[in-house]
């Protein structure tokens, strides 16, 4: 006659957990992409008057986890997308406006 009343066998409970658990987002999974940037040789780049860069030798880059190798000559304006990252952004932020 008597039932186990245990916390967490109640349909009730199980559902509250669901709901919150879906609810309450994990701080790590808020970030579309984690990581961040590694070691940029400013010296392999040239700023530009209008906030462009300009890629004066080979050399490559690592932001946000992703990995850019650059040719000589390469530009970058602002607001210009390469595999997700605004290269401009990444040289401000590491480089500043030299």
């Amino acid at each position: 006659m008597f039932r186990d009343k245990k916390i967490g066998s109640s349909p009730a409970a199980a559902a509250a957990m669901l709901f919150f658990g879906c609810v309450t987002a994990h701080p790590g999974m808020a970030q579309g992409r984690s990581g961040s940037d590694g070691p940029i040789a400013c010296g392999d780049f040239q700023r530009g008057p209008n906030g462009s860069w300009t890629v004066l030798r080979p050399t490559t880059i690592r932001a946000q986890g992703v990995q850019l190798n650059l040719a000589p000559g390469q530009t970058f304006a602002k607001n210009q997308f390469v595999s997700g990252i605004e290269v401009t952004t990444v040289l401000d932020r590491n480089c500043g406006n030299q």
